[in-house]
């Protein structure tokens, strides 16, 4: 194992503000899991000059950036992609201090392909069926 040590920048996206941080707070105690990592919110970006009277978008924007410091950012990825494809809402975008860019977007969980196959198998009451 390498001394080294790497840091990324995480955007986690939500359907509103709530729920990015939501979101971000079950990864930010995913990724404290780890050995060696340390995981923390980025303080809030200073908002564009507005107009006078004007909202900052700062209050609309449905995501929240976590910084993450580790010495194996490949591990972390993987505990990333795993947690993401659990929801189909989630979505993580990775920014790794070299400028790469690594996006995750949720699946299907295993509790949605049981409703789908059970869905699939019994069809009664689950609206109009096609009968050839």
């Amino acid at each position: 194992m390498s001394d080294e040590i790497e840091s990324a920048r995480i955007q986690v996206f939500g359907a509103d503000p709530q729920h990015a941080e939501f979101e971000a707070r079950e990864l930010r105690e995913l990724l404290r899991e780890l050995d060696g990592t340390q995981v923390r919110f980025a303080p809030p970006e200073v908002p564009h000059a507005t107009t006078d009277g004007a909202k900052g978008s700062e209050l609309l924007t449905p995501e929240v950036v976590l910084v993450l410091t580790t010495g194996t950012l490949a591990l972390a990825r993987t505990a990333i992609k795993a947690w993401v494809e659990v929801r189909k809402s989630r979505k993580v975008r990775v920014v790794a201090a070299d400028g790469s860019v690594t996006e995750f977007e949720g699946g299907v969980s295993g509790r949605e392909v049981k409703v789908l196959l059970d869905g699939r198998s019994d069809r009664s009451g689950t609206g109009p069926v096609d009968e050839r």
